[in-house]
């Protein structure tokens, strides 16, 4: 399961408390946008952030009034910090499942670097870790007791699991290999039929049925089903 670089920076949610998106295609379609913020980011920040002598990155505002770093520890995990009391962690084996060439990519981390000054420069005391368990499966959790797994089941199907703001979601396959979404308030379910025809079903009463032509369309907007749920979900009942 490889996560793109996006994870660690779309949608400005590095704060778990807030939407994470979870399928990589999605992630894909808003890498130009995570491009265009980092750009603009390195242009106001980039004359400011220097590396020390252990290949760090530094960065220090006008007046100094906020600093913040970016460097390798001694277990090779990648830590943001800065002075407003914010850490947010990727351990070496999230790194080398996910991004394995970002820390030794130069440009990769600088544009990683400037989103991040750009992001937490005016918040604070907000701590965050991105782990892999032994079974492989990518943990994130914050100080605010929110946490997120993403993974695998035994038969390798895709599985999201979220607590967040003590409410709990999840996305599944069960044993027909549909997939479905439950939450405390919500539940929805996509189907394919023994003639592979797809629909949707939710909690909100939203009951769709796709033909072969509207279904490939889907597919080719989205990618694979578990995206096609995901958009159906967020556009219907999450909205």
């Amino acid at each position: 399961m490889c996560l793109p670089l996006v994870l660690l920076i779309y949608n400005a949610h590095l704060q778990i408390n807030e939407s994470i998106p979870f399928i990589n295609q999605f992630y894909m379609k808003n890498y130009l946008f995570i491009l265009l913020i980092t750009i603009v980011s390195l242009q106001v920040h980039g004359q400011r952030i220097q590396t020390d002598i252990f290949n760090d990155l530094q960065y220090e505002s006008k007046g100094q009034k906020y600093k913040a770093t970016l460097k390798k520890d001694i277990f090779d995990n990648l830590i943001f910090s800065d002075n407003n009391n914010n850490e947010i962690t990727y351990t070496k084996k999230y790194l080398d499942l996910n991004h394995k060439g970002l820390i030794t990519d130069e440009e990769a981390k600088l544009s990683f670097f400037g989103y991040f000054i750009n992001r937490y420069s005016s918040g604070r005391d907000y701590k965050a870790k991105y782990d892999v368990d032994i079974f492989d499966k990518v943990i994130v959790e914050d100080n605010k007791n929110n946490r997120v797994e993403i993974g695998e089941d035994i038969f390798g199907n895709f599985t999201y699991e979220e607590n967040r703001n003590n409410s709990k979601l999840s996305i599944k396959r069960d044993l027909s290999g549909n997939l479905e979404f439950n939450s405390e308030k919500e539940q929805a379910s996509l189907r394919k039929d023994i003639f592979n025809k797809w629909s949707y079903k939710d909690s909100s009463g939203n009951n769709l049925e796709f033909s072969n032509k509207s279904w490939r369309k889907l597919m080719q907007r989205h990618g694979s089903d578990e995206e096609v749920f995901y958009y159906l979900v967020k556009k219907l009942l999450l909205f």
